[in-house]
């Protein structure tokens, strides 16, 4: 059983399933409204779970009810939890919006978040991280492990060594030079490969030379792929932790992903 130690976020995901697509200025109904643990930490880390790792989670909660509850539920989920902070405070919804066609709109609340870290020493075989800001100490523990995934931030995030950096093909420039060398000032010189996802479209890896186009599996046919990209990652992570290559690990994230859309969609 391979320990991966997931950093980022574990957030109250509040669901609205739009009975119609966001216009300005339009009156909107909904048809359903849902709360439930997301965030890509949580989607990553539960993936990694059902393929059998041992998963550390580097995460932060609040202090209040929600809070408590949320970490209860991750203990029963089988995560180790050694490395969550407990923040005072009151915990904050991430409110989505889901339209009929699958487009999601995310309100996140306002502030500057607070970088990750831990006391606690970290090792395992493989690194996830889906976080903006990182802890000086927390960086060097992660240069410090054999093997580091790490999503493409979509905003200025702190600096952290990895070897694959992750993204949708939507979140990055079309230019692939220009991608690659925007992946290395967040990777630095631990780079050794870019993943670009693009929905039903091939998946690109990119090693700055030259670029692979892998297959996806079969289109799922759902309009809900929330938590989809943090289960590719973590798919993706463990095949490689098991030795395969880049692209087999590609191609069986791929699958995953794919059979994991089919069943929450039955």
């Amino acid at each position: 059983m391979p320990r991966i130690i997931v950093i980022g976020s574990v957030n109250h995901d509040r669901i609205w399933q739009l009975d119609a697509p966001l216009v300005p200025g339009a009156r909107i109904q909904f048809s359903s409204q849902t709360t439930r643990l997301g965030g890509g930490a949580y989607y990553t880390g539960r993936q990694l779970l059902e393929l059998g790792a041992d998963v550390a989670l580097v995460s932060r909660l609040m202090l209040d009810a929600q809070g408590q509850a949320a970490l209860q539920s991750l203990v029963a989920a089988g995560f180790d939890t050694k490395h969550i902070a407990m923040a005072p405070g009151e915990t904050a919804p991430l409110e989505i919006l889901l339209e009929p066609n699958g487009e999601r709109t995310i309100i996140a609340p306002a502030g500057r978040s607070q970088p990750l870290k831990t006391a606690a020493q970290l090792s395992g075989a493989g690194v996830y991280i889906n976080a903006l800001a990182l802890d000086a100490g927390l960086v060097e523990q992660i240069d410090a492990q054999p093997l580091v995934v790490s999503q493409f931030p979509l905003r200025p995030a702190t600096p952290r060594p990895a070897d694959y950096v992750i993204s949708s093909r939507d979140d990055v420039p079309d230019d692939l030079t220009l991608a690659w060398q925007r992946a290395g000032q967040i990777a630095g010189s631990r780079l050794k490969m870019l993943i670009l996802t693009d929905g039903t479209r091939p998946i690109t890896l990119f090693d700055g030379l030259k670029s692979v186009e892998i297959e996806p599996a079969a289109k799922v046919d759902t309009a809900n792929t929330i938590g989809a990209g943090d289960r590719f990652a973590g798919s993706f992570l463990f095949a490689l932790v098991e030795g395969r290559t880049p692209a087999a690990a590609a191609r069986e994230a791929s699958r995953i992903t794919a059979e994991w859309l089919r069943r929450r969609g039955d």
